[in-house]
């Protein structure tokens, strides 16, 4: 017999597909993001004043009602009560970060 088995099998090659795609559907649905998922609301890449290399500076991430900003490594630049106030806070860190990029190379 020419086309394979004609058993009623499904093939193995299709339920591994079959499986696969139920497999992502279900993790889709279960994690279906609701208010207070945390979500990442702007990046802030800059040029390094010393190595010149481009790198990851800061984030926002907003989490339910309020939201942080973090610096690359993790230290938290801003914390505001709400998704707003902080995007405003990021705005005005991105300003800093594109006006004075060697102040912000500074480490406390």
């Amino acid at each position: 017999m020419s086309g394979g088995s004609t058993n009623g099998i499904t093939p193995e090659t299709e339920w591994l597909t079959t499986q696969s795609n139920s497999d992502v559907e279900k993790f889709e649905s279960n994690v279906a993001l609701s208010d207070s998922a945390p979500r990442v609301f702007a990046l802030l890449e800059r040029t390094d004043p010393e190595s010149g290399e481009l790198e990851l500076y800061a984030w926002g991430v907003e989490v339910g009602g309020s939201a942080n900003v973090f610096r690359a490594d993790g230290h938290v630049l801003a914390h505001c009560c709400s998704a707003e106030g902080a995007r405003r806070m990021f705005g005005i860190i991105r300003d800093v970060v594109l006006v004075w990029p060697e102040e912000t190379n500074l480490t406390e």
